[in-house]
């Protein structure tokens, strides 16, 4: 039986669907996989029956956002470990058996560096049997040396789109916080896993490759060409959200200028690009989403059994009407704050602090 399952939402990217779907059917370890369309109108559905019939697919019915995609794509996982990949990204041969080892370790979360695709990227160095090396485009070069040092070091800074998870443990802290529609999942969860005494670690030797043209502001299909701008917005929000509702008031106050570093680095990155109103709009839905959390939960402790929420309300995003029906599958509450968590908050300030440069980059 197969230990991990790709688990892959897609939305109108056919052709780096199927470069994905090549590359993980040419590993070391090939996993079950799951392809969930997000509504694609690209002959996504005729691509899959056609070429990759063992496929699981799952159609969606409307576009829901990247965070819903991936855990209605999860809710389908029957094996031990999940590997959650974005449609533009190619596996190297050796990366889910060398996050596997990893996994193996009893980590929440492997995760495999993140490459952009040069001339030599995945050719056999010959005579060696390594594989090519590529551009690194988020983990610093010094990481990767330490990491060489110390194999599977812990870490925090997670980046969206690709990581392997143990289901055993998602099923315990709890989905992508689909609040965030696109932006930062990732990064929510490592600090959720962390809190609940899992760990997150980067796998050297474990990699995955971006085309250079994508390593910029992303383009995977959930977000429209020339969104730079939305993406930024989506990154700005969710970043308040994701500190608000994982960090109590105290522990935020004590990293406070961690965060105002990381608050500078996004009007900063407005600002270059001339954007200070769509500042202002991110400012405004961080606020909402965690407003929302907070009238939602004094809500059922006041005795509300029931608290309808769509799709469209909990991301605090205007979705067509087909969207704005459909409930989501997961949304993460705020984490209590607990004396008995001190020592947690402590190690998790410090990895912030070590981390500070690569969480500046998950934000803009």
């Amino acid at each position: 039986m197969n230990k991990v399952t790709a688990v892959l939402p897609a939305r109108n990217c056919r052709k780096d669907l199927h470069r994905c779907l090549t590359a993980l059917c040419r590993g070391y370890h090939v996993p079950d996989i799951i392809v969930v369309d997000d509504d694609s109108n690209d002959r996504t559905r005729h691509m899959i029956r056609k070429q990759w019939p063992f496929v699981t697919y799952l159609q969606l019915s409307a576009h829901t956002g990247y965070a819903h995609a991936a855990n209605a794509g999860l809710r389908l996982v029957r094996t031990e470990y999940a590997f959650l990949i974005r449609p533009d990204l190619t596996a190297g041969k050796k990366c889910i058996s060398r996050l596997l080892e990893a996994m193996d370790q009893n980590v929440f979360c492997a995760v495999p560096e993140f490459r952009t695709a040069g001339k030599n990227a995945g050719k056999a160095d010959k005579g060696s049997g390594k594989e090519g090396r590529a551009e690194e485009t988020f983990f610093p070069e010094t990481l990767r040396r330490m990491q060489k040092r110390r194999p599977d070091a812990e870490i925090i800074a997670v980046p969206d789109g690709c990581a392997m998870y143990r289901m055993q443990a998602l099923e315990e802290i709890g989905w992508l916080d689909e609040r965030h529609y696109e932006g930062l999942e990732a990064f929510d969860l490592s600090l959720r896993g962390a809190l609940s005494g899992w760990k997150t670690v980067l796998r050297p030797g474990a990699y995955v490759k971006a085309p250079a043209e994508k390593s910029g502001d992303r383009q995977d299909g959930h977000l429209p060409n020339g969104s730079g701008t939305f993406r930024r917005q989506l990154l700005a929000g969710n970043g308040k959200y994701v500190f608000y509702k994982n960090l109590p008031g105290p522990v935020r106050i004590m990293g406070l200028p961690l965060l105002a570093a990381a608050d500078a680095a996004q009007i900063a990155s407005f600002l270059k690009n001339g954007e200070p109103g769509a500042y202002k709009a991110a400012l405004e839905r961080g606020r909402a989403l965690c407003s929302m959390e907070k009238e939602k939960r004094t809500a059922l402790e006041e005795g509300v059994g029931i608290w309808p929420e769509n799709l469209s309300d909990a991301s605090f995003l205007g979705m067509d009407e087909a969207a704005s029906r459909i409930y989501p599958l997961f949304l993460a509450e705020k984490e209590p704050a607990s004396f008995s968590r001190f020592g947690r908050y402590l190690h998790i300030q410090g990895m912030i602090a070590a981390e500070l440069p690569r969480i500046i980059r998950l934000l803009i």
